[in-house]
């Protein structure tokens, strides 16, 4: 007798506990906020307080350069007597140079994580919408979250309420815009209609569901077809038609023709599509 598959989320207790268990097992789902507006409050702060600081340090300088003493004015022109300066009975300048050196270190370290940030991909329609329907499967129980942080994603009632600032770690790998097509529209149709209960459950998600590597060959292998059929298709129209202005418009209407299926079948960047279509 065939027993059913357990899902391997079953032992991991409602909660972040399983969400994050199901970020785990699709790491495309592993979506996030980037909390840009705070990130960049924290530079503005730390970089306000580097200008206060900068500013202390320039007028510490000149007041120590001038000193009476002499001994002073030596910290501009060797670091060994400025490090040794609290022996001296004012190591203010000294001081003013650890702290922005903490700062500054702190500063450099925000800006470089906040511009890694920024590069971050926007997560796919299609992820967010998994996200969504799981949070309110029974698995999840009724109320999957319940903090300031329980719409982060939206809901599957209201789909367009997730936070505006959502980054994925790992992005969905879609070569084209005719296979994002059909990954995002025409497989929900699929699984709509019940064409999902074909496929037999997967023991490492527990759900049923279609590899992306199987619709990018099968997308593959279309764009193929086309690519092939067009130059024939081409030329045989061509052979048929006498008139040189009809010649002329069917030339005009395949190079449309084979610019957008360019743009639409392959990752091709506006110079490619300008380079193949003066060719």
């Amino acid at each position: 007798m065939e027993t059913s598959p357990t899902h391997p989320l079953d032992n991991l207790v409602v909660g972040y506990p399983k969400l994050a268990g199901q970020m785990g097992l699709l790491p495309e789902t592993a979506i996030f906020r980037r909390f840009g507006a705070l990130n960049a409050q924290n530079l503005l702060y730390l970089q306000a307080e580097l200008t206060y600081l900068e500013k202390q340090l320039r007028e510490c300088e000149r007041a120590d350069n001038k000193s009476p003493k002499g001994l002073k004015s030596r910290y501009a022109l060797d670091w060994l007597w400025l490090s040794r300066s609290a022996a001296d009975g004012d190591e203010e300048q000294w001081e003013l140079v650890k702290k922005i050196r903490a700062t500054l270190k702190e500063y450099n370290t925000a800006l470089t994580q906040q511009s890694t940030i920024l590069g971050f991909s926007e997560p796919s329609k299609w992820d967010l919408n998994d996200i969504q329907h799981y949070l309110a499967t029974k698995e999840m129980g009724p109320l999957a979250l319940i903090g300031d942080d329980a719409m982060t994603w939206g809901s599957t009632r209201y789909p367009n309420s997730h936070c505006p600032d959502l980054v994925t770690i790992r992005p969905r790998n879609v070569e084209d815009t005719f296979s994002k097509w059909i990954t995002e529209k025409i497989v929900p149709v699929f699984f709509r209609f019940g064409f999902g209960r074909l496929n037999r459950v997967p023991t490492v998600h527990g759900d049923i569901g279609y590899n992306d590597d199987s619709l990018l060959r099968i997308t593959f292998w279309i764009t193929t077809v086309v690519a092939s059929l067009l130059p024939v298709a081409s030329i045989s129209i061509l052979y048929c038609v006498h008139s040189i202005l009809a010649r002329l418009a069917i030339i005009a209407a395949f190079n449309v023709v084979v610019s957008v299926c360019l743009t639409g079948f392959t990752a091709a960047k506006r110079m490619d599509v300008f380079a193949v279509a003066a060719a």
